[in-house]
């Protein structure tokens, strides 16, 4: 399969997703994870976060964020906290995300996660999703480093 080409968010997508300050969108090669987003990260003191703007996109029939788009970025986020122990590339084995409470359009859904290496190649990793100081989602993951074959 070959490589994509890694893209970013253009001007005008980050203006209208007007992230808080110290947000910069990432860089994604995945096709899926690139409809859904932009998805942007920062850096503090305590580590990665990443986030985006909840858009009406992203809006189930009940008018919160779809709990598919929550997962979406959970698996994003989770995945975020593995580069922190291990290489790539690697696949989500399992997600579990816990729904707290709703989001809504025009919201910044933002969440941070820590892994620990769960030997074996496997990787657990936990996550919080949080709007404005609510807490959204939690999910947990575990993930596994692929070797590849020379």
């Amino acid at each position: 399969m070959p490589r994509r080409e890694p893209r970013t968010a253009t001007p005008e997508m980050i203006a209208k997703a007007n992230p808080p300050a110290g947000y910069l969108p990432i860089l994604s090669n995945s096709p899926f994870g690139w409809e859904n987003g932009p998805i942007f990260e920062r850096v503090t003191d305590g580590g990665k976060e990443r986030g985006f703007r909840i858009a009406e996109r992203h809006i189930n029939a009940g008018g919160a964020c779809h709990g598919g788009m929550i997962m979406t970025f959970a698996d994003i986020l989770l995945a975020t906290a593995v580069f922190d122990i291990a290489d790539p590339p690697f696949v989500t084995v399992r997600m579990t995300t816990d729904f707290i409470g709703p989001a809504y359009e025009g919201e910044w859904l933002s969440g941070t996660a820590t892994a620990e290496d769960a030997g074996e190649g496997m990787v657990a990793v936990k996550g919080m999703m949080m709007v404005e100081g609510r807490t959204i989602a939690s999910a947990s993951g575990l993930f596994k480093v692929i070797r590849l074959r020379p």
